[in-house]
């Protein structure tokens, strides 16, 4: 970190192979940024602000932030893993795509149009999370949890390993594909026999 040690705003870098483990980064801006193959593990983001920034085959595992903002981020084939998304300053507007957002909770955000696709998304939190129109296409939701959730007109097709209690979550017009979606029967007490 030491060139940009003094920059309180960094505006079309690309950060490369840096590594800000346990790091504590205060006060920063970052604009139209793109993090490649950076490890920032378990770093604390106060008052920082992400815009329009991209962070690709990157490990953001279990970083921490207050008054922190993500604001069209995208994350590409990215370790985010055990983050608290709902202590993010809002809106929120982070993409995930063929990246691994286990363990990380999501709790009570407005997340209309979210974009997780082809993402590892186990344990995950969306509980009251207002999820309409978002889509999950292709992304593994095993033990994932949604409860007073609203997904609305969202997009399941491809998705799996997801348990969505269709009396305890708002689901109308959201997609879903089989066999992955005999798993919504469940909470119906309705058996299915195959003969």
């Amino acid at each position: 970190m030491a060139q940009y040690e003094e920059e309180v705003s960094h505006e079309h870098k690309r950060f490369e192979n840096i590594i800000w483990e346990g790091k504590t980064i205060s006060g920063r801006d970052f604009y139209d940024c793109h993090f490649y193959k950076c490890s920032l593990k378990e770093c604390i983001f106060d008052e920082c602000s992400f815009d329009k920034c991209t962070f690709e085959a990157c490990d953001l595992s279990l970083i921490q932030f207050t008054k922190t903002s993500f604001s069209r981020v995208v994350l590409q084939e990215t370790k985010a893993i055990g983050i608290a998304w709902h202590n993010a300053r809002p809106p929120l507007t982070v993409e995930f795509h063929h990246s691994r957002i286990s363990y990380s909770s999501f709790s009570g955000l407005n997340l209309k149009k979210g974009i997780f696709k082809n993402c590892q998304a186990d344990e995950a939190n969306f509980t009251e999370c207002n999820l309409t129109q978002a889509d999950f296409r292709g992304t593994d939701l095993a033990g994932a949890r949604f409860a007073l959730t609203d997904l609305t007109q969202a997009n399941f097709v491809g998705a799996q390993r997801y348990a969505i209690d269709v009396q305890g979550n708002k689901i109308r017009k959201a997609k879903f594909s089989l066999p992955d979606a005999l798993s919504l029967l469940d909470g119906l007490g309705v058996e299915i026999v195959d003969e």
